[in-house]
């Protein structure tokens, strides 16, 4: 009567409790129950177990596709191995009838036996009996074997309102134990008993979240207990061990691949020059002959320049230089197109205290034919609507026209001869081959650290990916024709960045020393080119005329000081509104687990 009462009581409490929390679908206050829950566990002599389990559920009112059992199939076992049970579904029947089911990974070392039809709901009483085997579950001990199974888990959030289990082993049993309650408890069983070979457990009632864990133990030599089975656990230290077999590996790989760039390097990407004097390489010698530009010398200049070598343009020294066709040498572009004619540039000042300048463009009657290809792009690109057209109007819109222009200037630098190839074709090849080596080190990698202890050669030949991704910026080589007008280029850069020491020379042809704008802009050297200008004004002496800019018209009274800070805010804002582009919209034993409706 008392134990009545008390379970009663518990019943009351847990229903209460499942209700205030919301327990899953199968909540307490949803009514689902199991009216009887019967394991039949029959020990094989090879020592697989054949389990047979009847769930008698009752789904009450509410409306579900069928239940779910979840059955644990692996444990941890140490520090690096886990105990695998592997488990075989044999049959699933609902109410006698062969059911619908699927098998799934229901994580946590879990499988998932999902029984019912997705596209037909039941209620009521319902039958279940599912049959499985499970492999490598007995455990050995030198005077007998042991069966311990959670043979109801403690994961069910429904009451259980009965359950039994029944054990038959092909050896005489020679003990049992059984425990219900939650994980961890030392709770006994309402009935338990053994005779021979067969023991039987019973439960009058177990609560959610409770269980039913039995032990039988069988007398030795009576099954054929296996070892473990025992997988080991993955963890990224065994993953990635450095052992002699992985680091040796590893490093051999790593500098094997290193070195390969290395090479291509050495033999591909280096610049050549003339053979001969200083004078042969920068100005060629009669036989065309060549040699690679020898280590420490590629920063060698050639004689002061006081004009533009051969008339090279900004764009163009800007790809001979870096061998990068950008946005920094199309502004320069821009600004020499202005100062021969082609264009005009009208500054309009800003309206506001946070409003910002911006710059209208005038296209000139000046005749094209002297242009380069890049350069008519360029100037066709910009006045494609018309023959005016403003800084901020295109923005968002001149970033396609921007890339067709900058393809112009390499297809130009190596029309010219400067290079090998045109740098931006080398880099992709060279990039291309680092991806497919970075992407086929990241295979091994995942491949090697999920299966083996041999991650860190997977992460050997990821790093030389990375290397030729990376070092493809090195592989463009200048030709010897390509090095000796660089190093022209460099002597001319020379004279701007020095320019105060040729004020005098400037004194006497002021009026060209605005062309030399668009070359500072490219060599980085606006500022320097400022403080030398706004120094000519001042200096001019008495009477002479003053320097006239004619392709750039100002806000006001003109002046060097803001001619120069205006000039480097124009080329600031170029570059920004060329590239920018239109925003887009925007426990100890085996078995256990527990189940539920769907």
């Amino acid at each position: 009567m008392r134990r009545a009462i008390a379970s009663l009581v518990l019943v009351l409490a847990a229903t209460s409790l499942a209700v205030l929390a919301g327990v899953g679908p199968a909540a307490a206050g949803s009514f689902e129950t199991i009216r009887s829950y019967d394991v039949d566990i029959t020990v094989q002599p090879n020592g697989d177990l054949a389990v047979v389990e009847t769930i008698v559920y009752d789904f009450g009112p509410e409306q579900r596709h069928g239940i779910f059992r979840d059955i644990p199939t692996r444990l941890h076992y140490d520090d690096t191995y886990d105990r695998v049970t592997p488990l075989r579904v044999d049959s699933v029947t609902e109410s006698g009838t062969p059911a619908q089911y699927s098998i799934e990974d229901a994580g946590d070392g879990k499988s998932e036996i999902k029984i019912g039809n997705p596209d037909q709901l039941i209620t009521g009483v319902h039958e279940y009996r599912i049959a499985y085997t499970v492999q490598g579950a007995m455990n050995s001990f030198p005077n007998r074997d042991e069966l311990y199974w959670n043979a109801i888990g403690d994961e069910w959030d429904v009451t259980i309102q009965r359950a039994a289990v029944r054990v038959s082993t092909p050896g005489r049993i020679t003990g049992v134990a059984c425990f219900q309650g939650q994980q961890g408890s030392s709770d006994r069983c309402g009935a338990s008993a053994y005779q021979g070979g067969v023991a039987r457990f019973a439960e009058a009632q177990i609560f959610p979240s409770q269980g039913l864990t039995v032990v039988v133990g069988v007398e030795k030599g009576a099954v054929t207990v296996q070892p473990p089975i025992l997988q080991e656990r993955w963890s990224a230290m065994r993953a990635f061990a450095i052992t002699p077999v992985t680091g040796s590996a590893a490093g051999a790989l790593a500098i094997a691949g290193i070195a390969g760039f290395g090479f291509f390097a050495w033999t591909r990407g280096r610049d050549r020059r003339y053979r001969g004097s200083q004078v042969d390489q920068v100005m060629g010698n009669p036989h065309g002959d060549s040699e690679p530009v020898p280590i420490g010398d590629a920063d060698a200049e050639g004689p002061v320049e006081f004009a533009p070598p051969d008339g090279i343009r900004p764009g163009q020294i800007g790809t001979l230089v870096d061998e990068h066709a950008n946005t920094l040498d199309v502004s320069a572009t821009i600004v020499d197109l202005a100062v021969r004619g082609s264009l005009q540039i009208h500054e309009i000042p800003k309206e506001g205290f946070f409003g910002k300048p911006d710059w209208r463009l005038v296209r000139s009657e000046a005749d094209d034919a002297a242009l380069l290809p890049y350069e008519r792009m360029l100037l066709e690109g910009l006045f494609r609507d018309g023959n005016e057209t403003t800084l901020s109007a295109l923005r968002t819109s001149f970033a396609d026209r921007l890339a067709k222009v900058e393809d112009s200037l390499y297809a130009d630098a190596h029309d010219q001869g400067w290079f090998v190839m045109r740098p931006d074709r080398v880099r992709l090849r060279w990039r291309l081959l680092g991806f497919g080596l970075t992407v086929l080190g990241i295979a091994a990698t995942v491949a090697l650290a999920a299966t083996t202890h041999l991650g860190l050669i997977g992460l050997a030949a990821l790093v030389v990916g990375l290397v030729f991704w990376f070092g493809a910026g090195r592989m463009p080589a200048r030709t010897a024709k390509g090095t000796a007008m660089l190093r022209r280029v460099r002597g001319y850069r020379r004279v701007i960045d020095t320019a105060d020491r040729y004020m005098a020379r400037w004194a006497e042809q002021e009026q060209e020393f605005p062309k030399m704008l668009p070359y500072a802009i490219v060599f980085g050297l606006t500022d320097r080119w400022a403080h030398t200008f706004q120094a000519l004004a001042a200096e001019a002496p008495a009477g002479t005329a003053p320097i006239v800019i004619p392709w750039y018209v100002s806000a006001g009274a003109f002046s060097a000081d803001g001619f120069a800070h205006a000039i480097d805010g124009f080329t600031v804002a170029t570059s920004g509104t060329m590239t920018a582009t239109p925003a887009g919209s925007g426990t100890s034993g085996f078995g256990g687990g527990g189940g539920g409706s769907w």
